[in-house]
């Protein structure tokens, strides 16, 4: 499983016991820090560059639990993770940085905003409206052609 996938399971893992929680909403947050060092096979990159790679994650998410109701913050993680990539003796570094904050709308929506870097992928802020699935703001900014740049690191 990729850095990208553990993170992304764990964000998914963990809106959803915040959402099924009851009182998860307003009010002072429960604080857990979240301490990730692991290296795995990345079949991501392995597939985008051609060759077999391996990337570590290091760093931390830290969650902020909100107990309560009504409208706003119901969820906010900070994410600050340093990934490196290694093919052989090529390395490449990036990171995962922002925050994913899940809400409550004054009409009862609930919304999931991620914002900051997310690698290969994007810069800026993505919201979801978490009932359906649709995206209700899309990214102006791709990282997308990070993964040229990578994939030229990494099979150099």
């Amino acid at each position: 499983m990729t850095s990208r996938a553990v993170v992304a399971w764990l964000v998914g893992v963990l809106a959803l016991g915040a959402f099924l929680a009851p009182g998860a909403l307003a009010g002072k947050p429960v604080f857990e820090r979240i301490t990730i060092d692991e290296t795995a096979p990345d079949p991501f990159l392995t597939e985008a560059c051609g060759v077999p790679v391996t990337t570590r994650a290091q760093g931390h998410i830290t969650v902020r639990t909100f107990a309560g109701g009504g409208t706003g913050p119901a969820v906010i993680r900070t994410v600050n993770v340093a990934l490196t990539a290694t093919a052989g003796d090529n390395v490449f570094r990036f990171r995962d940085v922002g925050a994913d904050v899940e809400r409550i709308e004054p009409d009862g929506t609930a919304i999931l905003m991620i914002i900051g870097q997310l690698p290969f992928a994007f810069t800026g802020v993505l919201k979801i409206d978490l009932e359906t699935g649709e995206a209700i703001l899309e990214p102006q900014h791709s990282l997308e052609e990070r993964l040229e740049t990578a994939c030229a690191v990494l099979t150099a």
